[in-house]
């Protein structure tokens, strides 16, 4: 039961068990708030689910990478994936339910978020320490929760993100400007970290990624567009993952776009990197051929998959992926 599981996420002296019961309680809870979105019922999160989480944020004594592990609910592809087994995946509930959880938590923890955040704040120079490394994964958690209420600390990701000393705490902080920000400090901050470190390719990868992972209308036309940016190499395999491979693999919301464009997007990569990288161009194709987990979406998916079948020249791998993805399909 719930009750089950909240008493084990909340007491087992086994960390692992912790862990698995937190993802067991949200996937339940997040279950149920997609089932009153499909019903067009107000959305009600469980307060077991939101107390428990709020004991987790007042509890100093345990570890905050665990706490920050524990507290981050199950991803869209699981969800979308344990929704296969149930007749389909429809994406846009999963996200639009996700997304609510994640919100009334912020909502009604914000309390508990912004001292945890405060509390956790450095001035020691960097180290690639346990401690150091937990502290900032829970404290960029505390983040995330409160950026996507969107109004709730509006300059908290913005300060965080001019004030940040290291790596990884500036793209949590660029990660919650681009996803939840408005559009203006989003473009400011995308502005800001590509004339900071666009003399870094590596660094310029996870500039590309967090662009293509964002959950709005419009990702996959700036996708489109960053194709062509000066610091973006079609023939560079990293830079090809970072923004082609997140989109497809990381942004189920907008690649799963109900006009199809994300399929033909894909597809139309996939054709571009055939002769020059085949091996690339078939791992990249992957999303599409989990056509049989999605709601509303299996057509659209096929369809592209035997448009790129229907290619005289497609390469062994490419041919080898796309024959096994349409098998036993009518």
């Amino acid at each position: 039961s719930k009750a089950d599981l909240c008493a084990l996420m909340s007491r087992d002296d086994d960390g692992f068990v912790r862990w698995d019961s937190a993802q067991a309680l949200a996937t339940r809870v997040i279950n149920e708030v997609e089932a009153q979105i499909r019903q067009s019922a107000a959305a009600v999160v469980d307060p077991l689910l939101i107390e428990a989480c709020r004991g987790l944020l007042c509890d100093e004594s345990l570890d905050p990478a665990m706490v920050a592990a524990m507290l981050t609910l199950p991803g869209e592809d699981y969800l979308a994936e344990l929704a296969s087994h149930a007749g389909g995946a429809n994406v846009d509930t999963i996200h639009n339910a996700r997304w609510t959880v994640q919100a009334q938590i912020a909502r009604a923890c914000q309390a508990q978020l912004l001292d945890c955040y405060q509390r956790l704040a450095s001035t020691a120079d960097y180290a690639p320490s346990p401690g150091q490394v937990a502290a900032r994964s829970l404290r960029n958690t505390c983040l995330e929760f409160l950026a996507c209420a969107r109004d709730l600390q509006p300059d908290l990701a913005p300060r965080q993100f001019a004030q940040a000393h290291n790596m990884t705490d500036r793209l949590a902080a660029l990660r919650a400007i681009v996803f939840y920000g408005d559009e203006a400090r989003r473009e400011q901050a995308l502005e800001r970290f590509h004339s900071d470190w666009r003399h870094d390719a590596l660094v310029m990868n996870q500039w590309f990624a967090v662009q293509a992972a964002m959950p709005l209308g419009d990702t996959l036309e700036r996708v489109q567009r960053l194709l062509s940016h000066p610091d973006f190499d079609l023939r560079n395999p990293n830079k090809v993952r970072s923004l082609v491979g997140v989109f497809a693999g990381q942004n189920p919301v907008q690649f799963h776009r109900i006009d199809g464009a994300g399929y033909r997007f894909l597809a139309d990569m996939v054709l571009r990197l055939n002769g020059a990288n085949p091996q690339l161009a078939s791992r990249l194709l992957g999303p599409l051929s989990k056509w049989r987990n999605y709601r509303g979406r299996a057509e659209l998916m096929c369809a592209q998959l035997q448009r790129l079948a229907a290619q005289p020249d497609l390469s062994p791998d490419v041919f080898e992926l796309v024959s096994k993805s349409l098998a036993g399909r009518e």
